[in-house]
């Protein structure tokens, strides 16, 4: 195939045996040294999770979520983690008072973090070395200094920013003494959250849930007025969840991804569908055409759908992955755009995402995150961990599927991917930013598997965002003028071009090629060139 000029950023990554991928140089590192040094997927993702509280503070921290697919070499099965918090006691409607979408900051957007939880019951299940061994090089970087990456450094620029002179900020030592974001390459130093992480690494999920950091959460919230107990933190240790993930079919392989309260049936459902049609004989503004339309009906089924769990929410998903819900879906594709939109489709946000696989064939594709940029913009009283601000993604109408209550999840962004071919994993995907994430992991599959584009070029090729509230399509700018305007003339509206700010959308993927036999050959990964990030193997 003939390679437009954007192909020819980067290079992808080869290795014969492990590799460790990451958006931050100093994350991937971190990684690596632990397959290096004997360790499996499962610690290395675990340490490079750790890492990204440091490297990327107003995306992912202690006081976010995880979600997490993980196979075992072992069991020859993929498992799914749901790490996500839940709304502490003392959280209703009631409190926010009649309002269209809930509050982005603040208080009454925390929910009980699961991050935590989630990395330790990973551990348990499937990790070789203990916390504390895993979280040396982070807790070492956090009181010696690390040096803030170029992107990065722009999103702590913005994150701050975003916060606004209206949102509460309580950021301490994430911030300069005037109060602005570090440069690139200024080193950063963090002893609050060095003491956090190293009581966390020592004593485990104790260290968070209870104590010194469990009374500060809780104190933290209910200052903020929304009370919350001892209990409502210590309950969250009990709550990480095993679960089975979903799947659907695309191109000959099996397409994995967790289940609500994740919003993945997203990617799933527009997957789904576009299976059914030939991309391939498509030009360019019809093939983007039918993902739009593909991705449009995705969220309108998760919107409307998806929040806590319940026995019928679970079977609406899975007849609408069946076949004949994909049939139905389908067939509700024109020519012409529909133009629905939802006013609770928002779900903006900054999220982390790391892969690993390992000699033995395990493999993990790892997703956390505090949610918007720092979240609540509030830090847990002097512990440095950042209070994420997921309650945001509630719905604040009674009645709703996600309506915000006591003890429930909210529609949750975060996605870890996974790809199987003939029962055997073949790619790890992750795809950062709100309600980018399914969208770019629908992206990203189809350059590879319908375009032929290697890791590298899938996640660097533009990609268009589309806005569920005001019906808009972003479109990168690296599409022509000409597939733009095809889309306005089949009904699209189409709002500002991609840029650093409106974009929040870089990607992650690793693919593993094997012989006829089904042993692994080569390991193969692109990193985006939106973010800082690297992959690294041996």
């Amino acid at each position: 195939m003939t390679s437009p000029a954007f192909l020819h950023r980067r290079s992808p990554v080869f290795a014969g045996r492990a590799m460790a991928s990451s958006s931050s140089p100093l994350v991937t590192r971190v990684g690596l040294r632990v397959l290096e040094q004997g360790g499996n997927a499962v610690d290395a993702a675990v340490a490079m999770a750790g890492m990204l509280a440091l490297a990327e503070p107003m995306m992912s921290g202690l006081g976010g979520d995880t979600m997490v697919l993980v196979w075992s070499a072992k069991e020859q099965k993929v498992f799914g983690l749901n790490g996500s918090g839940r709304a502490p006691s003392g959280a209703s409607l009631d409190r926010i008072g009649s309002v269209p979408v809930m509050p982005e900051h603040g208080a009454a957007t925390i929910t009980i973090p699961g991050a935590v939880d989630g990395w330790c019951a990973l551990l348990e299940r499937f990790g070789s070395r203990s916390l504390q061994q895993l979280w040396q090089p982070v807790i070492a970087y956090a009181r010696e200094g690390y040096p803030v990456g170029e992107s990065i450094a722009g999103f702590w620029d913005l994150g701050a920013a975003l916060l606004g002179p209206g949102a509460p900020i309580q950021l301490g030592e994430l911030l300069l003494a005037d109060r602005s974001a570090p440069q690139p390459g200024q080193l950063m130093l963090l002893p609050q959250l060095a003491a956090t992480i190293e009581r966390v690494a020592r004593e485990g999920r104790q260290g968070f849930y209870e104590g010194p950091v469990a009374e500060a959460i809780a104190t933290t919230i209910s200052a903020g007025g929304v009370p919350t107990t001892l209990e409502d933190v210590a309950a969250q240790q009990h709550r990480a969840e095993w679960v089975e993930p979903l799947s659907v079919g695309y191109r000959g392989r099996e397409v994995l991804g967790m289940p609500p309260n994740c919003q993945g049936v997203v990617a799933l459902h527009a997957l789904g569908i576009l299976d059914g049609l030939p991309l391939t004989s498509m030009d360019e503004a019809e093939r983007l055409h039918h993902q739009i339309e593909a991705i449009r009906l995705g969220f309108e089924l998760a919107i409307d759908v998806v929040g806590e769990p319940t026995p019928d929410m679970l079977e609406q998903v899975r007849q609408a992955l069946s076949s004949a819900g994909l049939a139905a879906a389908r067939s509700r594709i024109t020519n012409r755009a529909r133009l629905a939109t939802r006013p609770q489709g928002a779900n903006a946000g900054d999220t982390s995402y790391v892969c690993a696989v390992d000699p033995e064939g395990n493999a993990v594709s790892l997703m956390t995150s505090i949610c918007g940029p720092f979240g609540s913009g509030l830090v847990a009283s002097d512990t440095g961990v950042v209070l994420n601000n997921r309650g945001a993604q509630f719905s604040s109408q009674p009645g709703h599927p996600n309506a915000l209550a006591p003890g429930h999840r909210p529609r949750h962004s975060i996605l870890p991917a996974m790809v199987l071919r003939e029962g055997l994993p073949e790619f790890l995907m992750g795809v950062i930013g709100g309600n980018a994430h399914p969208q770019g992991l629908t992206q990203i599959l189809v350059n590879a598997l319908d375009r032929g584009m290697n890791p590298q070029q899938s996640v660097d090729a533009p990609r268009f965002k589309l806005i569920m509230h005001s019906g808009e399509v972003h479109i990168d700018p690296q599409f022509s003028v000409e597939v733009g305007n095809e889309l306005v003339a089949r009904g699209h509206q189409l709002g500002d071009s991609y840029s650093f700010v409106s974009f929040q959308g870089a990607a992650q993927m690793l693919r593993i090629h094997r012989d006829a036999s089904g042993q692994c050959t080569s390991l193969e990964a692109g990193v985006d060139h939106r973010l800082d990030g690297v992959a690294l193997g041996f």
